[in-house]
């Protein structure tokens, strides 16, 4: 019985795949024990339509990101690069408060050591 993979799984070998032209597709697949035929199905519905265009047709799989989200590559983009930022913040003991008037501001959760 043939096993099937969710979408990440899917892009994550696809990423993998393609990050490492040394190896030839057979033996990256023999590795992974997929097929070729299916990983080159998988590069064509991801290069046409995304991590939405990996998922299975007749599986009852729910959208990958939020509704009302911008699928394009930019806006994927710009999120990734704003939760590196927050991360970046959090590990420096920076937390983001509103103000009364609505601007946001970072301030420390403590205070710097004075050594």
């Amino acid at each position: 019985m043939a096993k099937h993979l969710n979408p990440l799984e899917k892009e994550f070998l696809i990423r993998q795949y393609r990050g490492n032209r040394h190896i030839s597709r057979k033996d990256f697949c023999e590795a992974n024990h997929i097929t070729e035929q299916s990983l080159k199905k998988w590069e064509r519905q991801y290069d046409e339509g995304g991590l939405e265009g990996l998922a299975r047709a007749d599986a009852e799989v729910q959208s990958i990101v939020p509704e009302g989200f911008d699928r394009t590559e930019e806006s994927y983009k710009r999120e990734i690069l704003r939760l590196r930022i927050e991360n970046e913040r959090l590990k420096k003991s920076y937390a983001v408060q509103t103000t009364p008037d609505g601007q946001t501001e970072f301030v420390r959760l403590r205070e710097r050591s004075s050594k």
